[in-house]
């Protein structure tokens, strides 16, 4: 990563918080986690971002995890699996989990 997005990556990581306000002001503080639906803003509980933590590594401040993508990958679909053996939506785009941008 060039020193410029690095840096940036750790300022947004350090007011994860005031991003998330800012950004995905849907959603809300629940102990060190900002709780919201989805990047796009929506309500729910399903996207959660990290509000401290260290710079960097295991347990970053500014990480976020999307669960419902897992939640739509393990239900059965109705006959129609994408794969032998799987219930994989073939519509449905997982994203890893990433900083807040």
């Amino acid at each position: 990563m060039s020193s410029h997005a690095a840096d940036l990556a750790r300022c947004l990581a350090r007011n994860a918080e005031a991003v998330c306000r800012r950004y995905l002001s849907n959603g809300h503080r629940e102990g060190r986690y900002w709780l919201v639906g989805d990047i796009a803003n929506t309500r729910g509980r399903s996207l959660f971002v990290r509000l401290s933590g260290p710079d960097h590594g295991k347990g970053a401040a500014g990480k976020w995890t999307d669960y419902v993508a897992w939640r739509v990958m393990l239900r059965p679909l109705a006959g129609r699996p994408f794969c032998a053996g799987s219930a994989a939506s073939p519509q449905h785009n997982l994203r890893p989990s990433g900083r807040v941008a």
